[in-house]
């Protein structure tokens, strides 16, 4: 830049002088202003350049990348509908069992597949290709899933075999195009291909011991990631690792609305349905305030441990999310004389495993109060866990109570901590001078 030229003279000069800082890469530390902008903005800048926000060089002719993983995104929002659809008429301990597994395995494809959007910067209609192929067997398996344990889950072993082969040809096409990736690529790609042979061998397996040697192999997908270098020394992006895990936490949030809202219509919005209707909805509501109002700006931690940690913590977290719509929409569809003594867990439980990955992403972040945001977290998340044991145990019936109580604790636990986020922000700006 010429002494005395403005920015924008600069610019013109120079286009490809212009930056756009969203947030330090792993391992980076941040300057004065990139502190500041994490520390106001609760939401990361895009990238204003021709790459969109997921940094993909889109090719004339192609839909934008951003819009894939989007689509992405919903395909398996639905699938996880499909999943949660069928343990709500069937919710057995080992319903929930095979729920927590798919859904784990389902995760997992979503989480391998986004970063390697993430760390390649290629694009091309084959990737395109393979992406909407894997979604469709997505909704297969599915749909197989919802059978149950004992109704052909037989298949759902088999095509996750297939997502897996599939997954490691997208790798396998992106090494080609870009040698920095042949070491990450090359994990994942031997991780898939030992993880299809477990679960393509699923109908020899027991029934339903299968389920052993699929936990097994959810692990063995999962190791490369475990390394000590998990991506190889490609550098992460950050911003696009917030957007990616910010928009199918609201997706998933969404989720929740939706079902909640087509279980309430099927009835009359009176009485029991409207109250609880009311209560799940704070209820979602303040989990969106609290995760939307720190972690998208504190990010995963620097360190590829952190950042693996940081990830992984959104299992859990997005799992809970699911459980909260199946609670829900268990509650108003339970007329006043049909109400179930176990109804009440349903809602709390998952509300308390929500609480808890909030806590450890507030640990994670180490800003500011987290310590104190995280203990209060947890202390919530206590209370959460006595009052259903004790409104199961005392008041079984007392569903739309308990619903807006725990309401209650969640819309006082925005206000508390938004009141703790606030003393942080003075004190960075009395900092600041």
């Amino acid at each position: 830049m010429v002494a005395d030229e403005s920015p924008t003279a600069a610019i013109r000069r120079d286009p490809a002088a212009i930056e756009v800082r969203c947030a330090p890469a792993i391992g980076e530390r941040s300057g004065p202003r990139e502190r500041k902008i994490r520390r106001f903005g609760p939401y990361p800048e895009p990238v204003t350049t021709s790459t969109h926000t997921t940094g993909h060089r889109t090719r004339p002719g192609l839909p934008p990348a951003a819009t894939l993983e989007l689509f992405y995104d919903l395909i398996f929002v639905a699938a996880i509908v499909v999943l949660s659809d069928s343990y709500s008429h069937s919710p057995t301990a080992q319903d929930l069992g095979w729920l927590a597994i798919v859904f784990a395995l389902i995760w997992l494809v979503w989480m391998q597949t986004s970063l390697l959007f993430n760390l390649s910067g290629s694009d091309s209609s084959i990737i395109r290709f393979m992406v909407l192929a894997q979604m469709m067997l997505l909704v297969l398996a599915a749909v197989s899933a919802s059978d149950g344990v004992y109704e052909h889950s037989e298949y759902v072993g088999p095509i996750y075999a297939v997502i897996l082969l599939l997954l490691a040809a997208m790798h396998w096409f992106i090494e080609r195009s870009d040698a920095g990736m042949r070491r990450y690529v090359r994990r994942r790609i031997a991780a898939c291909l030992v993880g299809a042979v477990i679960f393509v061998a699923t109908p020899l397996y027991p029934d339903p011991g299968y389920l052993i040697f699929w936990i097994a192999g959810f692990l063995v997908i999962l190791a490369p990631s475990l390394h000590p270098d998990p991506m190889a020394g490609r550098p992460v992006r950050r911003e696009h690792l917030v957007e990616r895990f910010g928009a199918f936490t609201i997706i998933m949030l969404g989720e929740s609305f939706v079902k909640t809202a087509l279980t309430a219509s099927i009835g009359q919005m009176e009485g029991l349905d409207l109250i609880c209707l009311t209560g799940t909805f704070l209820i979602v509501f303040s989990i969106w305030w609290l995760y939307f109002a720190h972690v998208p700006e504190a990010g995963p931690p620097t360190g590829h441990s952190g950042h693996v940690a940081w990830m992984m913590t959104h299992l859990p977290l997005h799992l809970c999310i699911v459980g909260i719509a199946v609670g829900a929409a268990k509650a108003i569809s339970q007329s006043d004389h049909d109400l179930e003594p176990q109804i009440i867990p349903f809602l709390s439980v998952p509300l308390v495993g929500v609480l808890t990955s909030l806590a450890v992403l507030e640990l994670l972040a180490g800003e500011g109060r987290s310590n104190k945001v995280a203990g209060l977290y947890a202390g919530v998340a206590a209370s959460v866990l006595a009052l259903g044991l004790l409104a199961a145990a005392f008041d079984p019936e007392g569903i739309e109570a308990t619903s807006l109580v725990l309401a209650a604790l969640m819309i006082g636990t925005v206000v508390v901590v938004t009141r703790l986020r606030a003393g942080d922000r003075a004190a960075a700006l009395a900092a600041d001078g």
